[in-house]
C-alpha cells in the first residue's frame, strides 16, 4: 500500500516522520511490507530554513492515500502552494484517497476536495475556515472525520489518531490498538471537545446577531426556544433560523446544546457540586437526555469528564481545562 505524505515549505517535518515511523512500526508488527510510505514534494528536494534539509521525490502514479501533514507558523492569511494543491487534485481525480492533519486541511479545502463534506481541522481556527471555505461542513469538534475518499484529523498531534485510523482501515482495528498501546496514544480518539476553550464557535460578521450569544448565556436556566430568541432579535422566526445559521454555522438549538456543555463542563472541573445541581442551573430538564449529548460531544459522561478532570489536575496534564486549576492559570 503506497502512501504518499506532502512536504512544503511551512510542513512540520517532524510530525511527518512520526507519521512515517506509525506505519514502519505497523509493518513490524504485521511481520510484513504492508505499507509503503515516501516523502514528496512539488520539487524533488524540500530545503528547510531550521538548517534541516529532507529528501523527497516527486510523485509517481497513483497513491492509496496522500497525507498533508500540519503546517507550523502560518498567519491567517496563509495560503496553500497552488503547486501541492494542483497535486491533491490530481489524486483525488485518480481515485486515491486524500487526508489531512491539523491545519493541512487548508490544501484540501483549497483543492476543492472538502466541498460538501464534513471535514475537521485545529478546533483554535474554526472561524477562519468557516469564513474561508463555507462550501465545507466543519466540525472542528471532532478529531478525525472520515468521508471516504476524504479524511481530515483535528490538531497538530492528530497526524497519530490518523494513522492509526488508516492502519485500522486497511489492516485491522486489532493492529491499530496494539501500536497505540505500544506507542503510548490513545486510538480510539474521537473528539477535540476537550481540549477546546469553547465548543460553539465564534460568530462570522456576516449575519451577525448583536447580543444575542450574552443573551442566551444569560437566560439558560430558563432554557429559552429558538422563537424567544427570534422575538429578542425582532425577527420572524424563518428569518431568524437562516441568520443564525449565517453566523454561527449550527441552528439554535445546537448552539443552546454546546452552551450548555461549556458551562456545565466548567462547574464539573472547578467544584464539588452534584451534577444534578449543574444541570438545573443551566436549565437542563431531561439529564438523562443531557447525558447523551454530552458524551457524543465530549467523548465521556459528566461523571467521566469529572474524573479525568481531577486526575489531569493532580498530574499536571495539559488538556484540563484553565478552571480546574482553581483559577490560576499555570
Amino acid at each position: 500500500m503506497r502512501i504518499a505524505v506532502l512536504l512544503g515549505d511551512e510542513s512540520s517535518i517532524p510530525v511527518a516522520l512520526l507519521f512515517r515511523a506509525i506505519f514502519e512500526r505497523a509493518n513490524r508488527a504485521l511481520a510484513a511490507h504492508r505499507y509503503r510510505v515516501e516523502l514528496v514534494s512539488a520539487a524533488p528536494l524540500l530545503s528547510r530554513a531550521q538548517d534541516v534539509r529532507v529528501a523527497t521525490r516527486r510523485m509517481r502514479g497513483r497513491y492509496d492515500y496522500l497525507v498533508v501533514t500540519p503546517y507550523d507558523g502560518i498567519e491567517e492569511d496563509w495560503r496553500p502552494d497552488p503547486r501541492d494543491v494542483a497535486l491533491v487534485r490530481r489524486q483525488h481525480a485518480h481515485g486515491g484517497i486524500v487526508a489531512s492533519a491539523c491545519l493541512g486541511a487548508l490544501t484540501l479545502a483549497e483543492a476543492g476536495t472538502l466541498d460538501g463534506r464534513e471535514a475537521t481541522t485545529h478546533w483554535s481556527w474554526t472561524r477562519q475556515v468557516r469564513a474561508r471555505y463555507p462550501q465545507v461542513a466543519w466540525n472542528t469538534r471532532r478529531i478525525v472525520c472520515d468521508q471516504r475518499e476524504v479524511i481530515t484529523a483535528g490538531g497538530y498531534l492528530a497526524a497519530v489518531d490518523l494513522g492509526l485510523h488508516i492502519v485500522a482501515a486497511t489492516s485491522s482495528l486489532e493492529t491499530a490498538r496494539g501500536l497505540g498501546q505500544m506507542m503510548l496514544a490513545d486510538s480510539a480518539r474521537q473528539h477535540q471537545s476537550l481540549y477546546a476553550l469553547r465548543l460553539a464557535a465564534a460568530p462570522l460578521g456576516r449575519g451577525a446577531l448583536p447580543d444575542i450569544e450574552q443573551w442566551i448565556e444569560h437566560r439558560l436556566r430558563s432554557a429559552p426556544t429558538s422563537a424567544d430568541m427570534a422575538r429578542h432579535c425582532n425577527m420572524s422566526l424563518r428569518s431568524f433560523h437562516r441568520r443564525f445559521r449565517e453566523a454561527y454555522g449550527i441552528t439554535p438549538r445546537k448552539f443552546l446544546q454546546l452552551k450548555r456543555i461549556e458551562i456545565v463542563r466548567e462547574q464539573l472541573a472547578a467544584g464539588a457540586r452534584s451534577i444534578e445541581q449543574i444541570l438545573q442551573d443551566v436549565g437542563v430538564s431531561d439529564a438523562t437526555s443531557f447525558r447523551r449529548i454530552f458524551h457524543r460531544e465530549l467523548g465521556l459522561s459528566p461523571a467521566e469528564y469529572r474524573r479525568h478532570c481531577r486526575a489531569a489536575a493532580a498530574k499536571s496534564h495539559p488538556w484540563v481545562p484553565r478552571h480546574a486549576y482553581d483559577g490560576q492559570v499555570r
